[in-house]
């Protein structure tokens, strides 16, 4: 906490006031994190177009975030996974953890309201489905985020998933996330 007032120009005890514990600061990181994602997700999901486009835009903004915002990636999907919430269990009130997993939801819930537009699964599956799909994004950005060719392997990443949710053989061109990073984060 000093090493942060010291960087942010605060005094400690100033620090302390707004944030009483390291924990207390880092809940408030995770919730800015998704907050970030949440509105990234949101945004694409308003945009007009074929339901593959939306999903398509959904999956973009969710690497677009990972490369755009890497230390809040990495807070939200180290932190909170289910290896490392044992640990944090403790030291957050059910307050915080709940915030944290509504927030999660609120995101996963904006992938579920694509799926549910092309029929894709039984509601009572769609939410393994996107826990699915979210755990795979998420472990494309972890394993090969660094990479020279990330950018190629998350189109392939998207396009496999598209082809799987919407089965068609061949995809449309649907951009690339080096263009989706060349347009303004208005688009993004």
């Amino acid at each position: 906490m000093p090493q942060v007032a010291a960087e942010a120009e605060l005094a400690p005890g100033t620090l302390y006031r707004y944030f009483p514990s390291k924990n207390a600061l880092y809940v408030e990181l995770l919730v800015e994190g998704y907050d970030i994602l949440k509105e990234r997700l949101y945004s694409q999901s308003q945009q007009t177009g074929s339901a593959q486009a939306c999903a398509a835009g959904l999956i973009n903004a969710f690497f677009t975030f990972a490369k755009n915002y890497p230390e809040y990636f990495d807070i939200i999907f180290f932190v909170l996974q289910r290896e490392n919430i044992d640990a944090w269990r403790d030291s957050l009130s059910d307050e915080q953890l709940n915030s944290l997993a509504g927030r999660e939801d609120e995101c996963k819930d904006i992938a579920a309201e694509i799926l549910k537009t092309v029929q894709y699964a039984a509601s009572d599956d769609l939410k393994e489905v996107v826990d699915a799909i979210w755990s795979m994004l998420t472990g494309v950005v972890f394993c090969l985020r660094g990479r020279e060719d990330f950018d190629q392997i998350c189109e392939q990443a998207r396009n496999l998933i598209l082809l799987a949710v919407f089965g068609k053989t061949k995809l449309p061109k649907l951009g690339s996330l080096s263009e989706m990073l060349n347009v303004g984060s208005e688009n993004i």
